[in-house]
């Protein structure tokens, strides 16, 4: 019967036993041995990194300290210490000593921390150029005869240099009657304040021969050299006869008159361009609503007026050039517009 009792006894502590080594098995198993179960890692997105100059604090004055005080002597010096030459304080009627004058220290004007100055930031055009652009114009003798195209081929590049190409070609009937090809560039560089040619060539073949023109915009000496030998004074902001049609939408077109300097190759021109209403003109595009300006001439000169496509970042849509005589020479009508910023 005693056995029986110590045998039941026994039998629970085995059981623990048992389970506590059977949870040390699992225990080890889970930290040492391979990996049964992999949580997925957590990734953590953080905020995109932002920097920005702010205006440094304003530095605090040192905290002014306050004179130590002043202390009396407690008795006249002797008179042995007079005979070396020390003057003693001579005692006023009431017996106290005066304290020694104290120096006059000057003031120092309070130091105030630099004021930054704020970086200039230069104003963008309202209808800034895009980094491409290709035109294409039907051109007319007169307003109605149709004798070819034009293409205009405007690319500007990551360093803010720019190129523009044109290229104009009899086509049809007038091509059997005479023959006439036109290729002109204008290069140079792009800022906030437009484009800045700093070469313009031109190339014409007629059936008279082979023209060639060029000029060079010197403007570390503000001269303006031409391919026959002749120089002139270099105005700020002067422009060939393809840049000034792309240039005008970068200009204050607010004014009544808008004036700007136009080398042809040949010469030098101040042109004076009155800004008109808007129009509606008509085009293979359909009707476009267009910013006319028209060059102020005397009679007997030639005239040149142009249309700024308002739905297409003011760039050139028409283009009319008046004859001494006041009738309409030709026109170049867009058909075609372009772009990308790519």
């Amino acid at each position: 019967m005693n056995v029986l009792l110590q045998s039941s006894r026994e039998r629970p502590s085995i059981g623990i036993m048992v389970a506590l080594a059977v949870s040390l098995l699992i225990h080890a198993v889970l930290l040492f041995g391979p990996k049964l179960i992999e949580l997925p890692a957590v990734e953590v997105t953080l905020p995109p990194l932002t920097a920005k100059l702010e205006a440094l604090p304003a530095v605090n004055p040192a905290p002014k300290r306050e004179p130590p005080p002043k202390i009396a002597p407690k008795a006249p010096l002797p008179e042995s210490v007079a005979a070396v030459g020390i003057s003693t304080p001579v005692l006023p009627e009431s017996g106290v000593i005066a304290p020694p004058e104290e120096p006059v220290l000057s003031e120092v004007p309070e130091q105030k921390p630099p004021v930054q100055e704020e970086p200039v930031v230069e104003s963008k055009p309202a209808h800034p150029l895009p980094k491409q652009a290709q035109l294409t114009f039907v051109v007319y003798k007169g307003t109605n005869f149709s004798v070819g195209d034009a293409r205009h081929r405007l690319d500007i590049k990551a360093d803010g240099s720019y190129t523009l190409q044109v290229g104009m070609n009899t086509t049809g009937i007038a091509s059997l009657f005479k023959t006439y090809e036109l290729n002109q560039q204008s290069s140079g560089t792009v800022s906030t304040r437009g484009l800045h040619p700093d070469k313009f060539s031109e190339n014409k073949l007629t059936s008279g021969g082979k023209q060639t023109l060029t000029a060079d915009f010197d403007w570390k000496n503000k001269q303006l050299n031409f391919s026959s030998g002749s120089t002139t004074t270099l105005p700020e902001l002067t422009q060939d006869m393809l840049s000034f049609m792309y240039q005008l939408s970068q200009l204050p077109l607010d004014e009544p008159v808008v004036t700007i300097y136009i080398s042809n190759g040949k010469k030098l021109e101040r042109y004076a361009l009155t800004v008109g209403e808007e129009e509606e003109i008509q085009t293979r595009l359909g009707k476009l609503h267009a910013l006319p300006l028209r060059k102020v001439h005397a009679p007997g000169e030639e005239g040149l007026e142009i249309w700024l496509g308002l739905e297409y970042r003011l760039l050139p849509v028409k283009i009319r050039q008046i004859d001494r005589s006041g009738a309409i020479a030709g026109e170049m009508v867009i058909s075609e517009i372009r772009v990308s910023e790519e």
